[in-house]
């Protein structure tokens, strides 16, 4: 399943086209990088919010909402040089696998440099990730989102009827030990 992760100013629920800062991406599971990450991330003093949107949208995957709880600034070149990039970190860790392939340092730092401090096209030379990621997140792909997010969000009701004889909560109740024999 693929990736796209929209890093979002906070207060864009039902808006999320509106509230859309940045293209990020899931590299474990709770840390999102930002490459060519706005001066906004740095200033978001009403918080930022991450929307984990597994690819197809309706494909069956649960669509995420997850708290920014640290932002790391910095840039991809010494003395500030090159892009400013982002790791945004969160408490609630990403039920999704990472879309970022293992690397080496040495072969990024080579990538960077090559690709004068762009590190979207630097990951994508060294085949950390595919080609295109960088623009997958739209504002339709976000009204999409929206809809499919919000049908995600209803609970599933079941009523069962409980049997009879000993403990008949227990089947229910999971922490409920059912009686001893």
């Amino acid at each position: 399943m693929r990736l796209a992760v929209s890093v979002q100013a906070r207060g864009f629920p039902d808006k999320p086209w509106e509230g859309h800062l940045a293209t990020g991406l899931l590299v474990v599971p709770d840390e999102v990088l930002v490459p060519s990450a706005p001066v906004e991330l740095g200033e978001a003093t009403g918080g930022l919010d991450l929307l984990v949107l597994p690819l197809p949208l309706d494909g069956g995957g649960r669509i995420e909402r997850l708290v920014v709880e640290q932002v790391l600034m910095s840039s991809t070149l010494p003395e500030d040089g090159g892009d400013r990039f982002a790791v945004l970190r969160f408490g609630n860790a990403s039920r999704h696998e990472p879309q970022v392939s293992r690397f080496s340092g040495t072969d990024l730092d080579e990538a960077v440099r090559a690709h004068e401090g762009d590190l979207w096209a630097a990951l994508e030379t060294i085949g950390a990730i595919t080609p295109g990621v960088r623009d997958a997140v739209t504002p339709d792909l976000l009204r999409e989102a929206a809809v499919i997010e919000d049908a995600q969000r209803a609970p599933e009701f079941e009523h069962r009827s409980l049997a009879s004889g000993p403990a008949p909560l227990c089947p229910v109740i999971k922490v409920c030990a059912p009686p001893r024999s």
